[in-house]
């Protein structure tokens, strides 16, 4: 179910007609350097915590919680490509639902209701030990898309290490996955 959610939110940038600009993260719009987008981050208060491949990862303030942020670069290495927001991994399933909740409904308040929700946990108990291990197996769909000005917002519980899942926010500017995907289709 998650490959087909990740399918519709791939079709959403082919086919929604978003303005010229680009999706903004904290005020920061999320093109141009990945070099100038850190040290963006970085005035806003966050603190890089380490670096991967294409990956740059901070921890700060994000809505009054802490967060690790990670900044994605295309495959250039170069430019600023996607911004997602990890909140700390949990083992209790009405923890994850609760943050989960928390920003669906801000995004809600600001963009209006998702284009696309899938809310589905086939446990059938409602006890945390059913529900966190239905997360682990990758049974569990929790996702909402919003479009925003520029790109598309996606609230999700991801599964984490051992029995752990953790909410992510993760904000794809439409411009950048276009130019991605029209370099993958000229090189095929």
């Amino acid at each position: 179910m998650k490959k087909h959610f990740l399918t519709l939110l791939l079709c959403c940038f082919a086919i929604c007609g978003f303005a010229q600009e680009h999706l903004s993260f904290k005020g920061i719009p999320i093109t141009g350097s990945m070099t100038s987008f850190c040290q963006k981050l970085k005035t806003k208060g966050f603190v890089q915590i380490g670096s991967e491949g294409n990956i740059r990862l901070f921890k700060g303030d994000f809505t009054g919680r802490q967060a690790t942020v990670g900044a994605v670069a295309a495959d250039n290495g170069q430019d600023v490509f996607t911004v997602a927001v990890f909140f700390d991994e949990t083992g209790n399933w009405n923890t994850l639902v609760n943050t989960y909740e928390h920003y669906k409904d801000l995004y809600i308040e600001k963009y209006g209701n998702p284009t696309q929700c899938v809310e589905n946990n086939p446990s059938r108990s409602d006890s945390n030990t059913s529900l966190m291990y239905e997360l682990f197996q990758g049974r569990v769909t929790y996702a909402c898309i919003f479009e925003a000005p520029g790109g598309l917002i996606q609230i999700s519980i991801e599964k984490g290490n051992s029995n752990d899942g953790f909410v992510m926010i993760k904000y794809q500017d439409a411009q950048n996955i276009n130019a991605k995907r029209q370099s993958d289709l000229d090189e095929i």
